[in-house]
């Protein structure tokens, strides 16, 4: 008869467990997602680089068109291509052009560094959610044989169950906080 005493924390600790894993479940998906946005990220901020990379080359072969057809325009006047004002012209151009060719690569690696810190927030959350996936099913386990020894000890669950915990004795004393005589001198 003893064994159905038991039934009570055994059916608690089921039923933690049974909560623990649907939780854990709940925790490793999330952790999942979070791992697979920062992947995401990652890749993102890669291609942010490569187009960032691209788009400067084509924009100094835009500048070199440009200097092309002023060196063709200062040739039909007329005019020394390589030297004075003209020189000048292609010159600043050219140093325009590349201005505007690191601006675009600036850009672009500031873009990646976004996505580059959402992927390092991303992993971040991942591990946090797996250590809580973790641990998820330690604590409510131990918390539905808690409950459940509470219950087999005529509590309502809880550590407050095990024997008294407080209010005063028959005579007005503060009652100890366990019914253990080894304990209740040093109280």
């Amino acid at each position: 008869m003893c064994w159905m005493a038991l039934i009570p924390v055994a059916i608690a600790a089921f039923s933690s467990m049974q909560q623990s894993r649907a939780k854990e479940g709940q925790e490793s998906a999330a952790a999942d997602t979070a791992r697979t946005n920062a992947m995401y990220a990652g890749d993102a901020a890669d291609d942010a680089v490569a187009r960032g990379r691209y788009q400067a080359g084509l924009q100094r072969i835009r500048t070199q068109q440009a200097v092309g057809t002023q060196r063709v325009a200062q040739a039909a006047n007329g005019g020394m291509v390589n030297q004075d004002t003209n020189a000048l012209l292609q010159e600043d151009t050219a140093a325009i052009g590349e201005l505007d060719a690191l601006t675009i690569q600036n850009n672009a690696a500031r873009e990646a560094y976004g996505y580059k810190a959402q992927a390092i927030t991303g992993m971040s959350n991942a591990n946090t959610l797996s250590t809580a996936a973790d641990s998820t099913g330690r604590n409510s386990l131990l918390g539905g044989v808690v409950s459940g020894v509470g219950a087999y000890f005529g509590g309502g669950g809880g550590l407050g169950s095990f024997g008294s915990t407080s209010g005063t004795n028959t005579q007005g004393q503060a009652k100890p906080l366990y019914n253990n005589s080894a304990y209740v001198g040093r109280l």
